[in-house]
């Protein structure tokens, strides 16, 4: 009963996803991202989405799991085999590469792993046909959600001194903030001043095969190419720093590189879920 009250309640969020700002890219990131994937299925695997989504889209969802995360683990986490909640960020070794664990292998530490939880969402849906129809949706949304979260620059945990979800104050033109937020939130929506579905047309710039580079390798590949692109980012920014319209000028472009490449992504690893034709294709 639970798990439909859940499934039921999520419909309202079609009508407020577009609006408002949430935490891990904002309602407006998150849907940039699920838009460009759409943007990018194939019919077979659009199909399939559409079955699973009982007809609704599933950009209207991308930020589900934020709106209704405590209701989310209460529900789903127990029944499944990783018994934590879903975390939202990822940590990475002095390597710089995500942990394919729950746990840090040496001090056995609980990391938080958006990384493996969004591996872990797409083996599930690998295996569908085994799942209720309850678990194939939930899945599915937190897939879209979670490829999202582990492109946002605020969401990775290093290894050193950074090892930590930065929410340390910053002033973002002009008013105060924190560093995570300001990833999350202000770099999206003001820097780009669009509706979602106009951001992701601006965003999905690449040619095919441009596209299928970006692609390439795992989710945990993927992991360390994000965490990568933003470390000098991370490091260059201090407690107390004002991260003036300049600022954000200057790094709307590893903003925008990272809602397009998460889309990119996404439909990737769903196509090779769902289609088997793409699959073959792509995995020569």
């Amino acid at each position: 009963m639970k798990r439909k009250l859940i499934l039921s309640g999520a419909i309202i969020l079609c009508t407020i996803v577009m609006c408002g700002s949430a935490a891990a890219w904002g309602r407006m990131g998150h849907a940039t991202v699920v838009k460009i994937a759409q943007n990018h299925f194939t019919k077979t695997t659009a199909k399939k989405v559409n079955e699973i989504m009982h007809g609704q889209p599933l950009v209207a969802f991308a930020s589900y799991a934020d709106e209704y995360r405590s209701e989310l683990d209460a529900a789903y986490s127990p029944a499944w085999a990783y018994g934590v909640p879903h975390a939202h960020t990822f940590e990475v070794d002095e390597n710089g590469h995500p942990f394919d664990t729950l746990y840090h292998p040496q001090t056995g530490r609980k990391l938080t792993n958006a990384v493996y939880f969004a591996d872990h969402c797409l083996q599930e849906l690998s295996h569908a046909k085994d799942l209720t129809a309850q678990e194939r949706w939930y899945a599915l949304v937190m897939v879209a959600h979670l490829i999202g979260d582990m492109h946002c620059p605020g969401h990775i945990r290093y290894a050193d001194k950074h090892n930590d979800i930065a929410k340390f104050p910053v002033v973002f033109k002009g008013e105060k903030d924190n560093y995570h937020h300001v990833w999350d939130d202000g770099m999206v929506v003001t820097v780009f001043p669009y509706s979602f579905s106009d951001l992701a047309e601006i965003c999905d710039d690449c040619t095919k095969d441009q596209m299928e580079e970006i692609c390439k390798g795992t989710v945990y590949d993927w992991g360390t190419q994000v965490a990568a692109a933003c470390r000098e980012t991370r490091k260059s920014v201090k407690d107390g720093d004002n991260l003036d319209r300049v600022w954000s000028r200057d790094h709307s472009e590893l903003s925008r590189t990272q809602m397009r490449n998460g889309g990119y992504r996404l439909a990737h690893a769903l196509n090779m879920v769902f289609d088997p034709k793409y699959a073959r294709k792509h995995s020569k």
